[in-house]
């Protein structure tokens, strides 16, 4: 890089003035090359040294104004005496002539060349070296490496040997490290006249080769290559000079660098006026201005105001220079003497087309500060100057191009005063226009309403299309997006009459996606009279023309209406569906929960051909989300297979497939080898979150918030929800509220409504109404508007009555608080008005449909937990007007047979068994587990690897705990065991609380064996032992605190205390059973060696008298019991675990 800054270095003559070094050092080091190309080959200080050196030598005295421009620019030597003081000196005498002692000592003629640069070692001094060397030499032609830049640099031994070729012959010079202050002057006189006597013999050939190179030079176009163009032009003569002169100033207005902006102005003066073109009078403008000659700069546009020949684009771009130039001076002459020019502008162009194109004008330092005292000040003192000729029209465009520009970096408090300040409607188009892309989002709402009221605005296509966008994007309550939407289709009307095609396609994608059926039928029917004779486009054809029907649909769920569509757009219109027609059919299926649907959807889809990565990604989630890992994987082997491209959606559904089957190790894979491949999708990451916090395990969940840090995935909204939703599960109430809070308080992510619907659940899991109904007073206090999902919660802490402090919960009675939750859980659906709830229209589908059970709904998981709720009072009357206000709104009075949700099936049957309708519960267990055995089946059915999908193994909990009780009411203890086989071979799963209440049902019913069997099969591999005998062993009294988190997770299969106890209590019996019994005895025997754990546990227990151990042991039986040496630890934490069902 030393070598190309070089050929831009004036020489000099100070090598005998400036000492060389001194001292020498063993090391030395290469100056990094970014060094130059970060722009130090622009910085000038040779003016600084010359100063400094002035009257130590007579030297250059007098420059001539061409030679000045060189130097006055050219790369300073000093700048690396400044970095390395003790060797800067070497190599300014390299990059001086050999001699300045011939006939004109003041100056240096373009035909004299260079000393060769050798690679320069910077350091503080090369070793000094005695070597003895001949000042000249020569060496054949054929010895001569060619170049761009006809430089060859070899450095030995502290030595440089330069070779330049004149013509066919090879000059070298050898030239010490470091030269002697003392060299002899005639020797330099002589070797110069060397060198004036060879130019002269090749001046032929060498104007040839240089001229050969020059062209392949500039045919190249490499702006890298400046400085050797720069050189070979120089070398030529005059002629030939001319020939290239135009193709060299257009090469170098391309390097973009500042140090060649004088050899375009020289270049620029020579070019005659009637050969200017577009591109050398910009670069012309751009050399002066950049060399601050502001009245060349301007005289040159001037004249090219005049010419007729030149584009009003390339006039533009040069008065974006001068105005740019004269915003940043410091007096308002510069920008009158431009601006005086007005007329003449005017005449060549509308500035009201071409502001957006001033850039730099756009990039001056505080412009807005500018137009605010331009308008307050500014333009008086433009008048107030004498002869300035401006009229106040032409202040008044200068004023609006100074806003607009403005508005483009202004600040966002400026925005709104620069509008009002001039009230410019092109203004408003040009911010309005790129307001979701400037970061100014916020604004654009205030400015469109200022714009529309402005008297004659008239907002066109592209800013009502913008602000469309801008309300669709923002995170807004939905409320106020619908009246932004209404708002600007009625301005559609009032300002345009009839809205664009792109309008009325846009505005059904939003109704669309939100289940607005009405809305969206009534669009197209008016979409399609107004366009339907468009002879520029037939819309019956258009991808999108059907879409939106069918897609508002397919949101809602109605899959049939989907098929109906999508069958009639080739049985009526003989049009064949596309893919955006196949895959929105597949999303309806998937919508519905229909898998068997969107399975034979799938097929057909990738039969016709029309299977791309959306129709494999949205069938992969769908089979990933139920966990069906053999499917999910043959899927993506499949689509890997046809070519198409995997996305996020396909590597997400991967991640949840794993995870459903705890292979979560598996899945973290998954995300590590997408990041490697450059795929960076933080929702996969919340995945592994959201499984981890399903499984209480907050140590994994802080190991991949780490990991995401360590490979630059970005958390987002989600991935805090996932992280409140796991504080939530492990019972962190407090931890995650204040999480919550600080992120209110120090903006740390974008709190939402979800976020406070979790931390409400958390509070309410914990028992704490009272916060739940004060952090609902926050969440409006902060702009958030209540929600369905937040009355929700505050209805819950109605039901949690009893928590609620003192003076509080003395209002009502508890019957008058229940109705108080009733009342309040009715103002959320509009159940309270009665003439309102006779209107309200009922669900069009009839009977039960396929996905219908196991599909999740807000309203749903609502009236379920309401249900629930009036159940564990007692309130039968109350659940069962909820059920049939369910049915009414949302299955509709003819739709008697539809199945209800699983959680409210399992509250009906609560309801039954409390009532003693056993009767009624075994049939509605029957038809609940016959439709969910169809819903939740598994395609890996076929591989033998799962009958039912993963996601819902444990679906039939709660109603196989209603079943259980119901047995155990009636001693049934076959048919218990015939319950627990039923479903496990169909494929489900039970959880913890189901099996420790089956084992101490079979206990107290007297099936000791398969008690204890299933006791040590299932739930002792995870038993951690008693407190005290830990204590006792030296061992960690209490476990540690994230093992005992996912000890409460009902899918943690560990025996509880009352379990054990019930065992302990007929393991006592068997041995009284077996002194008169020998079946007794053999069962006992069989016991002791199968079940092993059991009995060591059992005889490990210590007594602590607590009421939990008299309601199990029989008084007569506590000498029994001591004899076995029966007992357990910790009389409270145990009394409370086994009512629980949960043992820390």
């Amino acid at each position: 890089m030393l070598e190309k800054t070089a050929a831009s270095l004036e020489p000099c003559g100070f090598q005998r003035v400036v000492p060389g070094a001194t001292q020498s050092f063993r090391t030395t080091r290469q100056l990094r090359t970014a060094f130059w190309q970060h722009g130090a080959a622009d910085l000038e200080l040779t003016t600084a040294w010359q100063t400094l050196m002035h009257g130590t030598s007579d030297l250059i005295t007098n420059p001539p104004p061409e030679d000045n421009n060189d130097s006055a620019l050219g790369a300073s030597t000093f700048l690396l005496d400044f970095l390395y003081p003790s060797g800067a000196a070497t190599l300014m005498r390299r990059l001086t002539p050999i001699t300045t002692t011939h006939g004109r000592s003041n100056s240096f003629p373009y035909g004299q060349r260079f000393v060769k640069l050798t690679p320069r070692p910077y350091t503080s001094s090369l070793p000094r070296r005695q070597d003895h060397r001949p000042s000249t030499g020569s060496v054949t032609g054929e010895e001569t490496r060619d170049s761009d830049a006809d430089t060859l640099g070899n450095e030995t031994d502290g030595t440089s040997i330069e070779q330049h070729e004149v013509g066919g012959t090879a000059r070298t010079s050898v030239q010490h490290g470091d030269t002697d202050q003392g060299a002899d002057p005639k020797s330099h006189a002589a070797l110069t006249q060397s060198d004036s006597a060879v130019n002269d013999r090749g001046n032929t050939s060498t104007n040839d080769n240089h001229a050969e190179r020059l062209k392949r030079l500039l045919d190249t176009d490499d702006p890298k290559d400046a400085d050797p163009i720069w050189y070979h032009y120089k070398a030529l003569d005059e002629s030939s000079q001319l020939a290239y002169m135009r193709q060299v100033l257009l090469f170098l207005s391309k390097s973009g660098r500042l140090s060649d902006s004088w050899k375009i102005s020289e270049l620029f003066h020579k070019v005659p006026l009637s050969l200017w073109t577009n591109g050398i009078f910009v670069a012309g403008v751009t050399a002066e201005t950049n060399l601050q000659n502001a009245e060349e700069a301007l005289e040159i546009f001037v004249k090219g105001l005049g010419r007729q020949d030149l584009d009003n684009t390339s006039l533009v771009d040069a008065l974006d220079l001068l105005l740019s130039s004269a915003l940043r001076s410091p007096t308002s002459q510069a920008l009158i003497d431009v601006w005086k020019h007005y007329p003449d502008m005017k005449a060549r162009w509308d500035f009201d087309g071409v502001t957006s194109q001033l850039k730099h004008v756009a990039s001056v330092p505080d412009l807005a500060g500018k137009a605010l005292e331009f308008q307050s000040n500014g333009r008086y003192k433009l008048l107030d100057f004498e002869n300035t000729g401006l009229s106040q029209e032409a202040l008044d465009v200068l004023q609006r191009i100074l806003i607009r520009r403005a508005l483009v970096s202004c600040a966002k408090a400026q925005v709104i005063p620069l509008l009002k300040v001039t009230k410019d409607h092109l203004a408003f188009e040009e911010f309005l226009h790129r307001v979701t892309s400037s970061g100014k989002e916020e604004l654009g709402f205030e400015v469109y309403q200022i714009y529309r009221d402005l008297p004659g605005s008239m907002p066109s296509h592209s800013v009502l299309h913008e602000m469309f966008r801008l309300f669709r994007r923002f995170d807004l309550p939905m409320s106020t997006k619908y009246a932004g939407f209404e708002l600007l289709w009625g301005d559609w009307h009032k300002f345009h009459t009839t809205p664009s095609r792109r309008a009325f396609q846009r505005y059904m994608a939003f109704y669309a996606s939100q289940g607005e059926t009405q809305r969206v039928y009534d669009l197209w029917t008016k979409y399609v009279e107004l366009y339907r004779d468009d002879p520029d486009h037939n819309i019956l054809q258009g991808n999108d023309t059907f879409t939106h029907l069918l897609q508002v649909h397919a949101v809602r769920g109605e899959a049939e209406e989907v098929q109906r569509i999508f069958n009639a757009i080739s049985e009526k219109f003989n049009i064949e569906p596309n893919a955006y027609h196949w895959n929105i059919l597949l999303n309806a299926y998937a919508k519905a929960g229909d898998y068997d649907g969107a399975i034979a959807t799938f097929e057909e889809t990738a039969t016709v051909g029309k299977a791309d990565n959306y129709s494999y990604g949205t069938m992969m989630q769908m089979a990933g989300e139920r966990g069906d890992l053999g499917f999910t994987i043959d899927l993506y082997r499949r689509a890997v297979g046809s070519g198409v491209r995997v996305n996020e959606a396909i590597l997400n559904s991967l991640v949840d497939a794993y995870c459903q089957n705890d292979y979560l190790q598996a899945a973290e894979d998954v995300c590590v080898r997408a990041v490697s491949k450059g795929i960076v999708a933080t929702q996969m990451w919340n995945k592994l979150i959201h499984h981890y916090a399903l499984r209480r395990d907050l140590a994994a969940m802080n190991r991949i918030l780490e990991s995401m840090v360590e490979h630059n995935i970005p958390y987002n909204k989600f991935t805090y929800q996932k992280l409140l939703m796991g504080l939530s599960l492990c019972r962190q109430s407090q931890h995650a509220l204040s999480l919550l809070t600080s992120a209110l308080k120090d903006n740390i992510f974008q709190v939402t409504a979800d976020h406070f619907h979790i931390v409400m659940g958390a509070l309410l899991r914990t028992g704490e109404p009272a916060v739940v109904q004060r952090l609902h007073k926050l969440m409006q206090d902060y702009g958030f508007s209540s929600t369905s999902e937040s009355m929700f919660r505050l209805t819950q802490t109605l039901a949690q009555w009893n928590n609620l402090p003192p003076a509080q919960r003395a209002r009502f009675t508890s019957a008058e608080w229940l109705s108080e939750a009733l009342h309040s859980f009715g103002e959320i659906y509009g159940l309270n008005d009665t003439n309102k709830l006779k209107t309200l229209p009922s669900s069009r589908v009839k009977g039960s449909r396929p996905g219908r059970l196991l599909a999740k709904r807000v309203e749903k998981i609502h009236f379920s937990a309401m249900v629930f709720m009036f159940t564990q009072m007692k309130d039968f009357f109350g659940a069962q007007q909820l059920i049939d206000l369910y049915r009414h709104v949302f299955q509709g009075q003819q739709d008697s047979d539809a199945t209800l949700p699983i959680a409210m099936l399992n509250s009906i049957m609560l309801m039954d068994f409390q009532e003693g309708h056993y009767d009624r519960v075994r049939a509605t267990w029957s038809s609940l587990l016959e439709a969910v055995k169809k819903e939740a089946r598994s395609p890996d059915e076929e591989l033998h690897t799962s009958k039912i999908s993963p996601r819902y193994r444990y679906i039939l909990s709660g109603g196989l705990e209603v079943m259980q009780r119901m047995l155990f009411t009636l001693e049934d203890a076959a048919g218990m065991q015939q319950l627990v086989r039923e479903v496990r071979f169909k494929g489900f799963e039970i959880d913890s609380k189901n099996w420790n209440y089956y084992v101490q049902s079979l206990a107290q019913l007297k099936e000791y064996k398969a008690a204890f069997q299933a006791c040590e099969k299932v739930l002792m591999p995870n038993w951690t032992g008693w407190s005290v005998m830990r204590s006792r062993e030296n061992v960690r009294r209490n476990i540690d605190l994230d093992r005992r988190r996912k000890g409460r997770s009902r899918r943690h299969l560990r025996p509880v205390a009352t379990t054990l106890y019930y065992l302990a209590q007929s393991y006592i019996e068997l041995g009284q059973l077996s002194l008169w019994s020998s079946e007794a005895a053999r069962t006992a025997r069989e016991i002791e060696v199968e079940c092993t754990q059991v009995v060591r546990a059992i005889k490990s227990m210590r007594r602590v008298y607590s009421k939990l151990e008299y309601e199990i042991f029989d008084k007569e039986d506590h000498i029994d019991f001591d004899s076995v040496d029966v007992g357990h630890a910790n009389q409270g934490r145990q009394t409370r675990l086994g009512e629980e069902g949960v043992m820390s």
